[in-house]
Formats: C-alpha cells, structure tokens, sequence
C-alpha cells in the first residue's frame, strides 16, 4: 500500500458515503478534513503511524477537542479500510481525555430580550423570526437554514426540517411561532423563494453572515459571554424541556440524537439548578 493509493481509497470511501449512505454534504467536508490533518503526517495508517499523528499534533499546539473531532472523521474511514480487506487488522484510534466544561446556555433574560426585540429592517425582521424559531424549537442552526415554506404546517403547528444523514423529523411549535412566521412570511414577497429565511434573491442564507448578524445583535442587547454559536440555544432548549416535565425520550426525538447519551450531554445540571435544588431539600434548613 502507497500514499497515492490510500488516497484514492479515501476517495472511494468518499464515494461509498455519499450514493450508498446517503451522507450529508457537511459529512463528506467533516471527513475531509480529517482525513487531511491524518495525511498531515501519516502517508500508510499503521498503529505505529496513528500515534506518531497524535503525537505530532498535539506539539502543534493542537487541542485535544480538535484531535478527537479529527479521529471521528479518521475512524469511520480506518472502519471501512478493514471491513474492504484493505488493512489485515482494524485500526482505531482512541479519543484524548480533556477536560469537561459546563457549556453556557441562555438565560431567562438574555432570552426575553431576544424574544421581545423590535426590528426595524427586513433583515432583522428575518432575524428575529429565526432566532425565535431556534428558541421554540431546539433546531440545530442548519435545519432553520434549510427550512422550506412547504414544510411549515400552520393548521397542525408543525415544521418538517431535514437533519443529520437527511433524516427528516417532525418538530412541533408553539402558537406564539406560529405568529411570528405567520407574520414574517407574509411581510416578504413569496417571490423570494422557498426557503423561509432566504435573501432577497431567494437564495439560502449562509450560516456566517447569520452567525455575523447575531453576535451584533447580542452586543446591541447587552447579552455577553457568547461566540455567536448558536448551539446555546439548544441547549438552553433542552434544558428547559425537562425542567418543565418533558421526558428525556421525547426530548431526544425532537432534537434528532440518535443516542439518548447525546442528549443526556446537553442537559447537564448547572450549579443554579443545584442551589435551587438543595435549598428545597437541604435536611440542616428543614430541621432547624
């Protein structure tokens, strides 16, 4: 086995992943990019080579959660070599511990002014009517960006998006987003196009000058410490869910994980919900 030709294999695989898996095209880049930061560094994949290219990664100043994005990409890949009988043994690299943040979600209030914001232009009216659509749903960013007005169900509350690997799920809104598209579509010319946070041409909208829009916005509103991700308001969503009594199952159906553990990540317990929680349950307080 040559460099020259693990890569045309890549390409194979490639191939295989997207007429007979039906990937995404987001996939096919995540695993390019993989596979270019292996070859970085690694010409034929052996257990001796996979390590020297975590080594040699981290002393580029590579952060763990970079590298482990990278060996999803690297594994699915070394998976389809082994399973092809192109390697006489299966290689897998392990993931690098690093540390567990308690990622920041949205509160109440940096919520409500979000919510309660007037916009003024068409550009913003259309901001707000995707931010609310984020917050009512728990949509990842790239479902809303996708959304079709054909797959908006006014009369049964209901939005159809398009998710991970093309799977299509039926997500449910509420009255109060129902208003607010209601609105927002009949304020743009339906010529526009079928997307329903388009441009003016039509055309989708692309997620940096929506993630640009936004991080202005929260400076304009006074909301700090984000990066403009919009993952926040997923899990500001879930959090949310079960706190009201939804049930975990449920929760995992409407954002589209596969595993309940991936859900069961976005619903980590923060240090106010434990205050609240053992304030009400403290035995020292109730006996004294």
């Amino acid at each position: 086995m040559t460099g020259g030709f693990v890569k045309d294999l890549f390409e194979r695989f490639l191939q295989e992943k997207k007429y007979l898996k039906n990937c995404s095209e987001n996939t096919l880049i995540f695993l390019t990019v993989a596979f270019k930061a292996l070859t970085k560094y690694v010409e034929i994949p052996t257990k001796e080579s996979l390590q020297t290219w975590v080594i040699k990664s981290r002393e580029a100043g590579k952060t763990p959660g970079g590298i482990n994005a990278h060996i999803r990409g690297i594994n699915s890949f070394l998976t389809w070599l082994y399973e092809n009988g192109h390697t006489p043994e299966r290689l897998k690299l392990k993931q690098l511990k690093q540390e567990q943040r308690v990622l920041k979600s949205f509160s109440d209030e940096d919520l409500k002014r979000i919510v309660n914001w007037k916009p003024k232009s068409f550009s913003e009216c259309r901001l707000h009517a995707l931010l609310c659509t984020l917050v009512d749903t728990g949509c990842r960013i790239d479902e809303v960006l996708t959304l079709k007005t054909s797959r908006v169900d006014f009369d049964n509350l209901l939005i159809r998006v398009i998710g991970k690997g093309s799977k299509e799920r039926v997500i449910p809104i509420s009255l109060e987003l129902r208003k607010v598209l209601f609105r927002f579509l009949h304020k743009r010319n339906d010529e526009f196009g079928y997307y329903v946070f388009c441009t003016v041409s039509g055309s989708r909208l692309s997620y940096d000058n929506t993630r640009r829009d936004f991080k202005r916005l929260c400076h304009k509103l006074g909301i700090n410490g984000f990066d403009g991700s919009f993952h926040a308001f997923r899990r500001c969503f879930a959090k949310n869910y079960l706190r009201q009594g939804g049930n975990l199952f449920y929760l995992q159906q409407t954002l589209g994980h596969s595993k309940v553990e991936t859900t069961r990540r976005y619903v980590e317990v923060e240090t106010a919900d434990l205050q609240r929680t053992h304030l009400r349950t403290s035995i020292l307080s109730r006996l004294r």
